[in-house]
């Protein structure tokens, strides 16, 4: 796109497209900082309930401050379309690197989800419930920090909602079943939910529930049980494979009672406080060459090992594809 400007900023590149506007790259003309820059579309601008969306994510926005929280800066308007200036963060997101990893190591995956307990807790102490947490709204910095964003569907708890009374909103693979029956009273259990389905993807290489639609999918979320984490990738140290399921309970009141708990249980497993976490120690006493500096978390994620094929019995097929070219060739003798 051409070099221009809306308001203060001046737009480098578009950073995203979406139905209802775009984010640009953009740097203050005065200040010189470099932020995301959030612009609804002329056309939808002036549609009540887009708009009013948009006003209540940069509401929201302003009372959070966390540093796992992508921060707001500015808004205002610009040939009388609304624009929001907000942190750019520059190393992609979760979903970007669960598309070339397919899966993530345990360990990785705990501290994913231990940074985005920390972005929940304040959020929900601040009367915010997310809604539509989900890995594409989870972005990486370069200095290792995972930033929860994108709060258009977010809930108010101190203010009349937006929701229409009985609409179902958010993504399909990662409600929970209360807010697949639009439940009008709910909390921040309802982002856990999402966080169990978001760490089991993570570990897994696939979310709990799927399914070819979204009738298929809801009725998974309300009805079936999800597989224990352990039982596919038994590695996985048992403590964290009983907080996912419990994380992933269909009733609320069977969840953790908020993200500060999962936190909690997450750093416990991280620490290896449980015996049943008790891994050997890599020694070297003959190389005494210095050890490589530490990755920060995103360095981590981007180089993880890529998903691997699991249930495999290699040397089952191998014995199968003998017994068939044994068949074949005494076939093939007897005509």
């Amino acid at each position: 796109m051409t070099t221009k400007n809306i308001g203060p900023y001046q737009v480098a590149s578009t950073v995203g497209q979406g139905a209802y506007g775009a984010v640009y790259d953009a740097t203050h003309e005065e200040t010189g900082q470099r932020v995301a820059l959030k612009l609804l579309h002329g056309t939808k601008s002036l549609e009540p309930e887009v708009q009013n969306r948009f006003v209540r994510e940069i509401a929201i926005l302003q009372r959070l401050d966390n540093e796992n929280i992508v921060r707001h800066f500015d808004c205002g308007l610009h040939d009388g379309d609304i624009y929001c200036a907000m942190e750019l963060v520059d190393s992609g997101s979760l979903k970007e690197v669960l598309v070339a990893n397919g899966s993530l190591p345990w360990r990785e995956s705990a501290e994913v989800a231990l940074q985005v307990c920390q972005a929940l807790t304040h959020a929900h102490e601040n009367d915010c419930v997310h809604r539509d947490l989900k890995p594409a709204n989870l972005y990486l910095s370069s200095d290792g920090k995972v930033k929860l964003g994108d709060l258009g569907l977010a809930r108010d708890l101190g203010d009349n909602r937006l929701t229409i009374q009985g609409q179902t909103v958010g993504t399909w693979r990662y409600m929970a079943p209360e807010q697949i029956t639009a439940e009008d009273d709910i909390d921040g259990r309802l982002d856990i939910y999402a966080l169990g389905c978001i760490l089991f993807e993570m570990i897994v290489g696939h979310v709990p529930f799927d399914g070819p639609d979204f009738v298929t999918i809801f009725d998974q979320h309300l009805e079936t049980p999800a597989e224990r984490v352990d039982t596919v990738l038994p590695e996985v140290p048992k403590p964290l494979a009983d907080l996912i399921a419990t994380m992933l309970e269909k009733s609320p009141e069977d969840r953790p009672a908020d993200a500060n708990q999962v936190g909690e249980q997450l750093e416990k497993i991280l620490s290896g406080e449980s015996t049943e976490l008790a891994e050997p120690t890599a020694t070297n006493s003959v190389n005494s060459e210095e050890p490589e500096p530490e990755k920060n978390l995103t360095d981590r994620l981007r180089s993880a090992p890529q998903l691997e094929p699991r249930n495999v019995n290699t040397k089952a097929i191998f014995v199968a594809c003998a017994v068939i070219a044994a068949i074949v060739i005494a076939v093939t003798v007897l005509r």
